[in-house]
């Protein structure tokens, strides 16, 4: 008897430790800095955020508490809205008044060059092919009327390639390199998975309103919510384009232990 209790409490013990999450669970929370959160970014020990209500300052954060490391405010004469981090410690921001995109230094904010990007950029995201932004080849940016993704030469911003996006929203854009994906937020409180032919591979909601800001690192995405200005950690596993057709919004079933 006693053997057979031993047996029982180690399965049940087991089954804890590979407990199931599925797409879109919520891992923790916390409250962004200043009042309007806008794009998103993952170094692999940072998470960069905008905050479009204060002259656009960028805060660096713990990506696990949101406890704050520094902050600095671009000198640029417009606001912006999207950002990304590439190789070598450096943040790509999409300046939508100036239609621009620039290259700066991530812990001053220090420029290094800007190219124009043809649209207003209010998602910018690393082509990369690791956590981090590690090998990054080209950026992302991405426009709301139309909607469209767009993937940049990084030096000169001479478009490469192009999709439409269904979700026709000015919000930030997260390249997902496990499953080949761009999230993007969209009203009221719903992301999607792009492939890049522009179709809908996955779908999620999360509890805050207005999704603007996104960020992708190790099977997770940091959405950042306006409504609420606050930052949910949510799983993304990296396996969903097998187990999630477009028929499923709503009733998504990618699963990973």
């Amino acid at each position: 008897m006693k053997r057979l209790a031993f047996i029982l409490t180690a399965l049940v013990i087991i089954a804890g430790s590979t407990s199931l999450a599925r797409l879109g669970d919520v891992k923790r929370s916390f409250p962004a800095p200043g009042n309007q959160v806008r794009g998103m970014a993952r170094s692999t020990i940072r998470l960069f955020v905008i905050d479009y209500g204060s002259a656009t300052r960028v805060y660096r954060l713990s990506p696990v508490t949101g406890s704050s490391y520094g902050s600095w405010t671009t000198s640029f004469s417009n606001k912006c809205s999207g950002l990304a981090f590439s190789d070598g410690g450096v943040l790509w921001i999409g300046c939508d008044g100036e239609d621009r995109v620039y290259k700066c230094k991530a812990l001053t904010g220090s420029v290094y060059y800007h190219w124009n990007a043809g649209h207003q950029p209010y998602g910018v995201a690393p082509f990369c092919n690791s956590d981090g932004g590690i090998g990054t080849t080209a950026i992302f940016t991405s426009d709301s009327a139309p909607s469209f993704c767009w993937r940049h030469n990084m030096t000169s911003g001479s478009i490469l390639s192009s999709f439409g996006m269904a979700s026709a929203s000015s919000f930030d854009i997260a390249w997902d390199q496990r499953n080949n994906l761009i999230w993007k937020g969209s009203l009221p409180n719903v992301v999607y998975g792009y492939n890049t032919a522009g179709s809908v591979a996955a779908s999620f909601t999360v509890p805050g309103h207005s999704p603007r800001g996104l960020a992708y690192y190790n099977q997770y995405l940091w959405v950042g919510c306006d409504a609420n200005d606050r930052i949910y950690q949510v799983h993304c596993p990296g396996d969903i384009t097998s187990d999630v057709s477009p028929a499923s919004f709503g009733e998504v079933k990618a699963l990973f232990r």
